[in-house]
């Protein structure tokens, strides 16, 4: 919300710059003390695997989730804690020793209920969510939460140097090891997370402003795709139709929107971590790509099509977008439309589908 308590898609298109941070970026006691809470908890989590673990070396522990990937809103947000456990040597030891390492990890729940936060109280819900455990980070004064999942995973990467992509090999064995969508995302946090970290700040405030449209002004009872979908689209059209560090919020929100509401059209991926060259790969790649629309691949884990067109009310989602063009933030002084970013038009596609808007993105 804006200072006046006006939501930032009905105010002037001039004042959304000024105005874009208020409601976004995440600077509460959750942010302020969740990195030190969660070095305390990474030693204890070590040593449930006999100091055989590895915990991922991020400017804190292992965080992943919007929180690490620095676009968590004000207010609540999501954070992933990833331990890569050496007694997990493939794929199938994660699958099958998973459920054994969160029975142990539960007791270290029980007694981190105990153990006070200055200015946060911890809050252990129903474990429901199979793989993972989690608990929130509440504050005092009950007004911000961050949902903390602790997640088991195999080190399926290793040590990378920056910049340098995974051997073809990685995926690979990924591919062959029957998991399903999505199944081990985890084990690619490190990818996921630097994906979006390494992006200008003013794209981020875009992301972040998507997000509080999202999250605040679609009222839908029925599902609707996960945030990190529009987190990647928001991505895919500043790419596709800007990529510059200085442009107008206001145009790439309008954007953003316009692709929304194409989304039958949509079929996204990246070829920073994986591609089509090699054989396994790209195989795989091509049969993802024939997925029911729209499709947005994660760009570490091919595995994962967070856009996933049949399992989420996106039609939904395309009329919210198509009522919000409307409002004062998209009309420029004169009363004319603000345009968005050229570039993300439809044209027929290489694999003799329908038209379907541009999609392949090299780096």
């Amino acid at each position: 919300m804006t200072p006046e308590g006006l939501p930032c898609w009905v105010i002037p298109t001039k004042s959304v710059s000024r105005h874009c941070q208020s409601p976004a970026r995440d600077t509460t006691a959750c942010s302020r003390e969740l990195p030190s809470a969660c070095s305390r908890r990474s030693v204890e989590l070590v040593d449930v695997s006999g100091g055989e673990s590895r915990i991922l070396p991020l400017p804190f522990p292992s965080q992943e989730g919007s929180f690490g990937r620095g676009t968590a809103l004000r207010g609540g947000c999501d954070s992933e804690l990833v331990i890569f456990f050496g007694c997990f040597e493939s794929y199938e030891d994660q699958r099958g020793r998973r459920a054994e390492i969160l029975q142990e990890m539960q007791g270290l729940l029980d007694a981190w209920c105990q153990d006070r936060i200055p200015g946060l109280r911890l809050q252990f819900p129903e474990q429901n969510m199979p793989g993972v455990l989690w608990f929130q980070l509440v504050s005092e004064d009950l007004e911000n939460w961050m949902d903390v999942k602790l997640v088991p995973a195999f080190d399926a990467l290793g040590t990378l140097s920056p910049g340098i992509k995974p051997k073809p090999e990685v995926y690979a064995t990924l591919l062959n090891s029957g998991c399903q969508g999505g199944e081990h995302a985890a084990c690619f946090a490190e990818l996921r997370r630097n994906f979006v970290n390494t992006r200008p700040v003013k794209l981020k405030n875009l992301i972040l402003l998507v997000k509080h449209w999202f999250q605040t002004g679609v009222l839908c009872l029925r599902p609707l795709p996960p945030v990190y979908a529009l987190e990647l689209l928001t991505i895919f059209a500043w790419e596709r139709g800007c990529g510059k560090d200085a442009f107008s919020l206001a145009q790439g929100f309008r954007s953003v929107l316009g692709l929304i509401q194409q989304y039958q059209g949509l079929r996204v991926f990246w070829t920073v971590n994986y591609s089509l060259e090699d054989p396994t790969v790209g195989d795989f790649l091509r049969r993802q790509l024939e997925r029911p629309r729209p499709v947005i691949l994660d760009p570490a884990d091919p595995t994962w099509d967070v856009g996933s067109g049949t399992a989420w009310h996106w039609d939904v989602l395309a009329q919210e977008a198509r009522t919000c063009c409307h409002h004062p933030c998209f009309l420029e002084a004169a009363g004319s439309p603000v345009q968005p970013w050229e570039g993300l038009v439809s044209f027929p596609g290489p694999l003799g589908l329908a038209p379907y808007l541009c999609v392949l993105v090299y780096f």
